[in-house]
């Protein structure tokens, strides 16, 4: 055997199994890259609605309106009512991104994770309801002035949100 012919086997000898490791890393890395990206849409899914202390931010406007002792005992009621009817909400929910995070981290169908997908956004769904019923019954409390004056207090946080 001549030194091409060796040499040529020598390398085949050396390459093919390093070329076999690359591919194998290769694949680990696709598949922790695609768990990756499973797992970041998992997160930003449970991103959402994180849009800082809505309460205290209410608390601060209703400050500014001269309620009566009797319409703060009113809306501090409704409030408690709210947070409460909101924690058991974020458990569900915790509940359902957590399932959502199982599924799509397995061979779950299209289906199966749309399916999924239609429980974590009823639950949203509801938890949108659930604040805007209970504007609407913390609105009911307050005199015509009180309303005027939120509205436009809101107008105010909305420029300075924005201008941000």
């Amino acid at each position: 055997m001549n030194q091409k012919t060796f040499s040529a086997i020598t390398a085949a000898l050396l390459i093919l199994p390093l070329g076999t490791y690359a591919a194998t890393l290769n694949q680990d890395n696709n598949a922790q890259e695609s768990m990756t990206t499973m797992g970041k849409i998992a997160q930003n899914h449970d991103q959402r609605g994180k849009r800082g202390d809505r309460g205290e931010r209410m608390n601060k406007l209703l400050e500014q309106l001269d309620l009566s002792t009797e319409q703060k005992q009113r809306i501090e009621a409704i409030q408690n009512q709210s947070k409460t009817d909101k924690e058991a909400l974020r458990e569900q929910m915790q509940s359902q991104r957590q399932s959502m995070r199982s599924l799509l981290a397995s061979d779950a169908s299209t289906e199966q994770l749309r399916q999924q997908h239609q429980k974590t956004e009823k639950l949203h769904q509801q938890a949108d309801n659930n604040r805007f019923e209970t504007m609407l019954r913390t609105r009911e409390i307050l005199t015509s002035e009180q309303r005027a004056k939120m509205a436009t207090l809101m107008e105010q946080h909305k420029g300075k949100r924005s201008a941000r």
